[in-house]
């Protein structure tokens, strides 16, 4: 068999290359458990989710049979994997730099692919974060399988980076001087309320 689908795949369509070294010859394929019949290269099958072996053996003219059949082993599936972000950043926080981590109910056999903010195209998410501009941001993530499977939802987080330290102003207090023993206060900020 020189050529067939990579494991894992999540094509349920398989197309598979083969040659004799004994010319001319047939060929006799099978899938799995089933029985051989006769096949020419490239064949292709239709399979379902799970491991799989296909079969061949080749028939040189005179009825010589190599009954030692080549095999090509190799798994579907089609199943999507789920994400969920473990560590975030807390909202709202002052820290610049995010730190998250995600995890799969197919980890650690995933990769993690993210869209921050309005990116419109899905890059591997990166291992230490740059810093942000306050304000607003959205990050969405999905897992990746080995397979090619993407989850369809993924999952997201919104938070709120807040750098800018408030200012306080004293808006009134006891009049100087005074013989009150007590003091009111009233305060604000350009941040309040």
């Amino acid at each position: 068999i020189t050529s067939g689908p990579s494991s894992p795949t999540n094509s349920t369509s398989a197309t598979f290359s083969f040659i004799s070294s004994a010319s001319p010859s047939t060929f006799q394929c099978k899938l799995d458990t089933g029985s051989f019949s006769a096949c020419t290269s490239p064949d292709t099958i239709t399979v379902t989710s799970g491991a799989h072996t296909f079969y061949v053996q080749s028939t040189v003219t005179g009825g010589n049979t190599d009954f030692t059949a080549a095999t090509w082993n190799w798994t579907v599936d089609t199943t999507n994997p789920t994400t969920t972000i473990v560590t975030k950043p807390s909202n709202p926080t002052n820290v610049a730099t995010p730190a998250f981590t995600f995890s799969s109910n197919e980890s650690p056999n995933v990769t993690f692919q993210c869209e921050l903010d309005s990116a419109s195209t899905w890059t591997t998410c990166p291992t230490t974060w740059p810093a942000l501009n306050d304000g607003s941001h959205t990050l969405k993530v999905r897992a990746v399988d080995q397979a090619g499977n993407a989850d369809p939802t993924g999952a997201s987080y919104t938070w709120v980076i807040d750098t800018t330290a408030p200012r306080t102003t004293i808006v009134t207090g006891p009049p100087s001087p005074t013989n009150s023993t007590s003091a009111a206060f009233t305060l604000s900020s350009n941040e309040s309320p």
